[in-house]
């Protein structure tokens, strides 16, 4: 039977995981022989100016914004007009529940600091577009990319429904970043920025196939120490940056705030 999509009503092949018409996640799909269900992209806004006008206040409060910068490492000012899409791509596994320095879990952190990210990058250029995706043994597209002045309310709520499940590959999250951008545009910087606290999957390859196309991908890795996680594999994955490895083991909640407050502002492409 042909799934129909939760947001269009589209029918789509019944293996899809994808719908063929506006790209939202079906509700289930068969992988590998398992059925996984993913939450459906939320749909369109329909809240009043009102409603988003508080919503945003509570987060805002709840997370806090910190100093913003225009560009990591610069004062940024040729990039200011730069239109970047950023995919968010979070693990989601089981480890991901343990608690981490900060009096909260590895994934509240990280929703605190994805949240200060969506702020931060807002106020810097609304008209940035920003997406989501879930990864531990399979990924989930949760959000497409969508402008920050239109749609902030919707991709806090999404960043702020991630829930755990299931173990860690790496991999599967950075393929369904590569999905989720729009290759037909050359007017835009593409980025990814990926946190993950564990091993797991052969990344090296699709990560070498983004950056041969343009992507930025800065890799965050969290948890008590930093053998916690495949440091040697993340730097690899990660971008080099005018002579910078865009990768950061960090320890606490506080400091990767900080640090993707800092990476809300605009970034150099150069090798």
């Amino acid at each position: 039977m042909s799934p129909n999509c939760p947001r269009c009503q589209a029918s789509n092949p019944p293996n899809g995981r994808f719908c063929q018409a506006c790209g939202a996640t079906l509700e289930a799909t068969s992988v590998q022989g398992r059925t996984v269900v993913c939450p459906p992209s939320p749909a369109p806004l329909q809240m009043s100016a009102a409603q988003i006008k508080t919503v945003v206040k509570q987060a805002t409060a709840a997370f806090g914004t910190g100093p913003m910068t225009t560009m990591p490492g610069g004062t940024g000012a040729s990039l200011t007009n730069q239109r970047e899409h950023t995919v968010f791509v979070v693990d989601v596994s089981g480890s991901m529940a343990m608690d981490y320095r900060g009096g909260m879990t590895k994934l509240e952190a990280a929703k605190r600091a994805n949240v200060s990210m969506v702020l931060n990058k807002g106020q810097i250029d609304p008209n940035d577009e920003i997406g989501l995706v879930s990864f531990e043994t399979y990924a989930c597209r949760i959000l497409n990319l969508c402008p920050i002045h239109s749609h902030k309310t919707q991709i806090i709520q999404a960043i702020q429904s991630l829930g755990l499940c299931g173990g860690t590959d790496i991999n599967e999250g950075l393929k369904a970043a590569r999905d989720t951008f729009d290759w037909s545009r050359s007017d835009v910087v593409r980025r990814i920025v990926l946190l993950t606290d564990g091993h797991g999957g052969h990344p090296l390859g699709t990560a070498e196939d983004l950056k041969s196309r343009g992507v930025v991908i800065d890799v965050i890795g969290v948890g008590e120490n930093p053998s916690c996680v495949d440091e040697k594999l993340l730097r690899k994955v990660a971008s080099l940056i005018e002579g910078e490895i865009r990768y950061r083991f960090i320890k606490d909640q506080q400091t990767l705030v900080a640090h993707y407050t800092r990476l809300a502002g605009k970034t150099a492409t150069g090798a």
